[in-house]
């Protein structure tokens, strides 16, 4: 069972607003920061779901799963948008992988059982989910006893909270609802799981933003920041220094049911 539309305008946007073509991860002219995020990501599913019975929650049109899903024992996919899970198997062809499912529900009522589930991951969507403390207790909820979460949380403390919020009510985009640090920290202990991996991105957001804020939104500023420093990206290396992790938009966690 889903909860109501008008508690989260997100879901009219997608099915509405949004084509698919947006959530694509590789595109022509794309730059190495991008591709490094997408790369982390890609190998955190590797090492954490590999073999294993995992959710991909808030899959959207699969881009991340259908990237893996071959190495996985068993997969689960779940959106909230009809229309972006249409997509999803449009794009997986003439038929659906026996070893994967694809279920229509909201994050905060996940409709998959308790304790089925050694992997959850949702990556770059629980920044449009309201309430998502909720969503946090549901994977912990599906997760057998020392199962891992892998999921990433926007920071209502981020200049990309002004940017984004802006683009919502100028634009159509999806609503953003961040929290700020102390709450996901707080949120995830709630939830009965274990930080084994905190790490921050996106110190500047990097695009959009009004004239007067291009010197700090420029999407150019990718081209410094995704320089590696000792194997992480420039990026990474400042928005994980103390006080700038407070200000630092993207908050990427790897954490173990107890």
């Amino acid at each position: 069972m889903t909860l109501p539309d008008q508690d989260n305008p997100n879901r009219e946007i997608y099915n509405t607003a949004y084509s698919g073509g947006e959530m694509s991860l590789f595109t022509a002219g794309m730059l190495p920061y991008d591709r490094e995020m997408i790369r982390l990501r890609l190998e955190l599913l590797r090492r954490c779901g590999s073999g294993k019975e995992i959710l991909d929650l808030c899959c959207g049109t699969g881009s991340y799963l259908r990237q893996e899903w071959g190495q996985f024992l068993r997969a689960v996919g779940v959106d909230f948008s009809r229309k972006m899970l249409e997509v999803f198997k449009r794009e997986l062809g003439e038929e659906t992988p026996a070893n994967l499912l694809l279920l229509e529900g909201d994050a905060r009522r996940v409709p998959v059982r308790s304790g089925s589930m050694d992997l959850v991951f949702s990556f770059t969507s629980l920044y449009h989910v309201p309430q998502v403390s909720l969503a946090v207790a549901e994977i912990s909820r599906v997760l057998k006893p020392g199962g891992v979460a892998v999921f990433e949380l926007g920071n209502l403390w981020s200049l990309n909270t002004y940017v984004s919020g802006r683009a919502h009510r100028r634009q159509g985009i999806a609503k953003p609802f961040h929290v700020s640090g102390p709450a996901m920290i707080r949120m995830i202990q709630e939830a009965n799981l274990e930080i084994m991996e905190h790490r921050a991105f996106q110190l500047l957001p990097m695009w959009g933003g009004p004239f007067w804020l291009r010197p700090l939104t420029d999407w150019r500023w990718k081209w410094l920041l995704g320089l590696k420093v000792a194997g992480k990206m420039l990026d990474e290396r400042l928005s994980s220094l103390w006080p700038l992790k407070l200000l630092a938009f993207r908050h990427l966690f790897v954490c173990q049911k107890q």
